[in-house]
């Protein structure tokens, strides 16, 4: 019978696995120095060594002749190491209700049956249900002597703090393209596989990450073949697209030829392409070019940054919509409504280097998430104030008629500051998630996602300020405040006045913020006077009357 590639060559020994270095030298030593945990909890992304790993330790506990993380093969132990009963391997998607973990609980206490150790590896351990989970926690907490928990985990965030705390946890990495590379070039050698090495580039790149992945890629293209395995092979049975058709999308979106643009994506989604993994694989090329690994196509800096942008937009909306091929279809729209789309721009263009570098560190920085705590720390920092209230007593509010959303902007942030309540924002914060329960809803789907993927940063109990790590994500949330508000209102049960912020933007009100606390200058509450039906019903109508004319009103819903 076939044995698929990525069994046959799991590794033997540490010295056979594939990255996560410092995982393998840390569980060495703890063999070699007789400290062998009693719950280990391997987490990180799928096809990354830890079913592997597990399965060495395992092994190796029980050898007796052991050798800095190489077995024997040769005593009791190794030679029935496929068919030792002492090692119970449990895969808790499908075992995973209370009574499965009380009947391990109940065999725990028995002595191994031929080994020093009685190893359980329990896979997918975040499928466990609460109650099993409960069910385990005595047993990992006061362990028999002669057992050993090995749990593996691609979802760290399901499983509770209570197991975590009692387990010695390691993270794994992805391994590198390059390590991959050189996996696949071995096995390919070995098993005298005709592929070229640009093909195995390729499936080193497209398996983000996952060894497993791409050896099983590997089989499957053995598979489809017998002739020499390339590149366009490659992608054909991986549904994924070549940099050849992203480098058309790109130059059609830039172009602003929207003809050819929509061609090259029915033809693709007529070929069974994944449309999803195709936003993807375009952003990893633009970013490619952010950071000049790809100089196939010269584009100025600041418009790839706002095309990555887009498509993060994109690919969530893709991901919550029956119709993902119709909002791909519309990025070549909204990507080009800053330029005049009579003008056809070609590639390369001439390239301001100064002005790209400013652009990149501006956009590439690491995100502060900001919250109305660390902003009172800052202000202590920078300034002793006394616990005398009285002198930030707020005057009588005065009202403002608001005009535009800029202007919206600095009355809600302002007003948000005057009364923050750092109590409100920890209550918020907790129940947040309540929003997901309209993340798949047909109307309010959109503005739930784009509540889910901003940082709550102050609240009071009439105003609520979220921030976004880019200013078209702001934008596009500011823009449907008040679907936003209705949220907001059926989720928490409470009219919240909504605004949202970009990171560059909230630092700046921040630090405007911090400066007038320093110089004992008060905010003062402004009363806002809204007419929400001039300032919202007008929003995008270049963008939403292009997509009207192109693709008809009966596919293209304006929400």
């Amino acid at each position: 019978m076939y044995q698929a590639l990525y069994r046959k060559y799991r590794p033997n020994n540490f010295s056979e696995v594939i990255g996560q270095d410092v995982i393998k030298k840390t569980i060495v030593n703890e063999i070699n120095n007789n400290k062998v945990s009693h719950a280990y909890l391997f987490c990180g992304p799928r096809g990354t060594g830890k079913t592997s790993i597990a399965k060495l330790i395992a092994k190796l506990i029980n050898c007796e002749n052991q050798n800095n993380g190489i077995p024997c093969e040769a005593c009791k132990s190794c030679l029935s190491y496929k068919n030792n009963v002492d090692i119970i391997e449990i895969d808790a998607a499908s075992n995973n209700g209370v009574d499965e973990i009380r009947e391990l609980r109940n065999k725990v206490n028995l002595l191994p049956a031929n080994s020093k150790y009685k190893i359980y590896i329990i896979d997918e351990v975040h499928m466990l249900s609460i109650g099993a989970f409960n069910a385990l926690l005595k047993t990992l907490e006061e362990p028999p002597a002669h057992v050993v928990f090995i749990l593996a985990t691609t979802e760290i965030n399901k499983i509770p703090i209570t197991i975590v705390s009692r387990c010695q946890r390691f993270d794994f990495n992805k391994i590198s393209n390059k390590k991959i590379f050189e996996r696949l070039k071995f096995i390919s050698e070995k098993e005298n596989i005709k592929i070229n090495d640009e093909a195995l580039e390729e499936i080193s790149s497209l398996t983000d990450g996952g060894l497993r992945d791409a050896i099983g890629l590997l089989d499957k293209a053995v598979a489809y073949t017998d002739d020499e395995i390339t590149t366009e092979i490659i992608h054909e049975i991986n549904y994924s697209v070549t940099k050849k058709d992203i480098h058309k999308i790109i130059n059609y979106v830039y172009q602003n030829n929207i003809k050819k643009y929509i061609e090259t994506i029915d033809s693709l989604d007529d070929k069974g392409k994944d449309l999803n993994k195709l936003v993807d694989e375009i952003m990893l090329y633009l970013r490619n070019i952010l950071i000049d690994e790809d100089n196939s196509i010269e584009m100025d800096k600041k418009v790839v940054l706002d095309y990555i942008n887009q498509l993060n937009d994109i690919s969530f909306k893709m991901k919550n919509t029956n119709y993902p091929k119709i909002i791909l279809e519309t990025f070549i729209i909204s990507a080009n409504k800053d330029f005049n789309p009579k003008i056809q721009k070609e590639l390369p263009l001439e390239n301001n280097e100064k002005n790209n570098k400013k652009d990149e560190s501006e956009y590439i920085k690491n995100i502060n998430n900001i919250s109305i705590q660390s902003l009172e720390s800052e202000i202590m920092v920078e300034k002793n104030i006394n616990d005398n209230d009285s002198k930030y007593n707020l005057p009588e509010p005065k009202i403002e008629t608001i005009e535009n959303i800029e202007k919206l902007k600095k009355v809600r942030a302002n007003n948000c500051l005057c009364n923050a309540d750092k109590n409100l924002l920890n209550n918020l914060k907790n129940n947040w998630n309540k929003i997901s329960e309209y993340s798949v809803n047909q109307v309010y789907g959109v503005a739930a996602g784009m509540l889910l993927d901003s940082t709550l940063t102050v609240v009071s109990n009439k105003e609520l300020l979220v921030v976004f790590p880019y200013q078209s994500m702001a934008e596009r949330a500011n823009n449907i405040i008040p679907r936003i508000e209705e949220i907001l209102k059926m989720a928490f049960d409470i009219e919240y006045k909504f605004i949202a912020l970009d990171e560059s933007e909230w630092n700046k009100f921040k630090s405007e913020y911090i400066k007038s606390i320093k110089n004992n200058k008060k905010y003062s509450y402004i009363e806002e006077n809204v007419d929400y039906d001039n300032l919202f019903n007008k929003k995008d109508d270049i963008i939403v009357d292009q997509a009207l004319e192109f693709f008809g009103n009966s596919v293209v819903q304006v929400i």
